[in-house]
């Protein structure tokens, strides 16, 4: 099995002179498992380009599986641009939480309105299909096991622990760290303070994310904020690479890959932020990488040429 980055940002796009080596598109990630499967996750601005390279390699309409940590405009404002889309007798199934599920059709088709959209999604030639993923119930879609995550952001996000190929890796956003802020759909205005049934939750939350991506090959993180950063917007809803490390580390995580850079973040800082952290995780017994666009990452073991084995 393998990854391949397509957008690596969070929040909005930044492609630019700023961006160029990290690239600015937000969250989109292809997995795909030696059988040629396939499984996209999240549909950012990312997912043009890899719309276009899958168009460009189908014989024919093919069936998209696409899994959504959550639908904020980060993760599904590139759906509307997926060229398979357009092509007749193409399926597409979306694999979201139930609040999302129930209303994703609605989601979508609000992107596409006339005043937005030239092209209604209900005009689109594909035909959509929605799914409800549940925390802790597994499925399967061809090669890939598929076991959903509850995480700590608002109005609720979910990752996923997929395994293929005698491999496993894990998607981790949007979460922010489950010891300070409990993000509840009714909450709109900023933090509140945390009661007793509150710590409960978000220490129970964070036990079945460590038990479910313990022994993994590879965790891909939201690790949107730096340290400093984190203390300033603590009610966002992200993470920082230390928060990531620690929950790795205890999930005995052989590789974290750093993810949903902040927007603000232009390369020279991003190359900062790589050493310090791949540094940071040498120390400790886990190798830390940070994504960019058109990155490529064997999941598992691997032949002496790096492909997957």
């Amino acid at each position: 099995m393998q990854i391949t980055f397509w957008g690596v940002r969070g929040s909005y796009p930044v492609p630019g002179a700023a961006t160029v080596r990290y690239g600015g598109q937000t969250s989109c990630v292809e997995a795909r498992s030696a059988n040629g499967g396939c499984l996209i996750i999240d549909a950012g601005t990312g997912l043009r380009g890899l719309g276009n390279k899958l168009l460009r390699e189908a014989t024919g309409p093919e069936h998209y599986h696409l899994l959504l940590s959550h639908v904020h405009w980060d993760h599904i404002q590139g759906l509307p641009f997926f060229s398979p889309a357009y092509v007749a007798g193409t399926k597409i199934s979306i694999y979201a939480l139930l609040t999302a599920a129930d209303e994703l059709h609605q989601v979508i088709g609000g992107i596409t309105r006339h005043e937005f959209f030239p092209v209604p999604l209900e005009a689109v030639p594909a035909e959509f299909a929605y799914h409800q993923v549940e925390p802790g119930v597994d499925f399967t879609i061809g090669a890939f096991k598929i076991e959903p995550i509850a995480l700590n952001h608002p109005f609720g996000s979910v990752g996923y622990r997929i395994e293929g190929d005698g491999s496993s890796w894990a998607y981790v956003a949007d979460t922010a760290p489950f010891n300070e802020v409990l993000h509840k759909q009714h909450f709109l205005s900023g933090p509140e303070p945390l009661s007793d049934d509150d710590r409960v939750a978000l220490g129970t939350m964070r036990e079945a994310l460590v038990r479910r991506i313990r022994n993994t090959d590879t965790v891909v993180y939201d690790t949107h904020f730096l340290p400093d950063e984190y203390t300033r917007f603590p009610h966002y809803g992200h993470s920082t690479p230390d928060q990531a490390l620690e929950i790795c580390a205890e999930a005995n995580v052989k590789r974290l890959v750093l993810y949903h850079h902040a927007p603000s973040h232009g390369d020279d800082q991003m190359d900062q932020v790589a050493a310090q952290y791949l540094a940071k995780g040498a120390a400790m017994g886990i190798e830390v990488l940070t994504s960019f666009e058109g990155m490529t990452l064997p999941i598992g073991p691997t032949n002496d040429d790096g492909k997957p084995a």
